[in-house]
């Protein structure tokens, strides 16, 4: 396994669009500012790749440049680092002009660089675990760095700060509180804080050992679903119908991510996944137990 440097001040930081382009658009502009902000806060100095601020209908019908980016940050070396702005869906349509591209695979492996993002992410991250390097499962720009309230919620901040260190080692513990979902995100609630609730529960124990230690693999549930749906495209298609109805093209796309995965061979294998500790986490989308199995 590769292992990036940490990040340290006055690094160069790449914000990507992999997934969704939302951050391009001009109502997310007080985000992008709070985001820029943060980041320089930490000592870092933000940078957008070609094409992350082209908006939501270019990002989407343009694989290509998404795909570019990545390569431009893994080939520029005065970039340390590598955030995702959001997840969205289908970033799995880039496998085919990364892992078929040489230049590519050769840069991620000789100039292995800290990678970070969550939910439609977990794509990227399995093709990198694929490649050898290894990345981080965390903060967005948009979702984490341009928290609306003006700072980054406690727990978020510190989980990014420990990117300043090795990693290994770290004792990983619950959050005090936990927050309502915001349901305004425009510009008016900047410097508005989320209700906060102190966490009652910790962690829930279900079996086995109260303290244990391994190396951490796994990420979105419904990505990881996804990736695996062979055999269930029907039923799983029956459980998303009301999600078709809101994004039609979904419907295609998760005919084709199982069978590209499976190309790429992005999935981790039963022998990769022995003596790891899964961590997995739900989309918005809130699915059920029935299609959680």
């Amino acid at each position: 396994m590769l292992f990036p440097e940490p990040l340290k001040k006055g690094d160069k930081i790449a914000v990507i669009s992999l997934s969704s382009g939302i951050l391009g658009e001009p109502y997310c502009a007080h985000e992008k500012e709070l985001g820029i902000k943060k980041l320089r806060e930490f000592g870092l100095e933000p940078v957008f790749t070609e094409h992350a601020l082209m908006g939501t209908d270019y990002i989407m019908s343009h694989t290509e440049a998404r795909a570019a980016d990545l390569k431009s940050a893994f080939l520029d070396d005065s970039v340390k680092g590598i955030i995702t702005s959001i997840g969205g869906i289908e970033t799995f349509r880039t496998f085919p002009y990364l892992m078929e591209d040489e230049e590519f695979i050769n840069a991620v492996r000789q100039h292995p660089k800290f990678f970070l993002g969550f939910s439609d992410t977990t794509n990227n991250h399995f093709m990198f675990h694929r490649l050898g390097l290894q990345t981080f499962y965390g903060q967005a720009f948009m979702c984490d760095l341009a928290e609306l309230s003006g700072d980054m919620l406690p727990y978020s901040k510190a989980q990014f700060e420990s990117c300043f260190k090795p990693y290994h080692g770290r004792r990983i513990t619950p959050s005090d509180v936990w927050y309502e979902e915001r349901t305004d995100f425009s510009a008016a609630a900047v410097g508005t804080t989320p209700v906060s609730h102190k966490e009652e529960h910790g962690y829930e124990l279900l079996q086995g050992a109260p303290v244990f230690e391994g190396e951490l693999l796994g990420g979105c549930i419904d990505s990881m679903g996804e990736m695996l749906m062979t055999g269930n495209a029907e039923r799983y298609g029956e459980l998303l119908a009301e999600e078709y109805e809101k994004c039609p093209r979904l419907k295609e796309d998760l005919a084709n991510q199982s069978e590209i995965t499976r190309r790429y061979n992005i999935f981790p294998t039963a022998e990769e996944w022995r003596g790891k500790i899964l961590f997995a986490e739900t989309s918005e989308v809130m699915p059920t137990p029935e299609m959680l199995r």
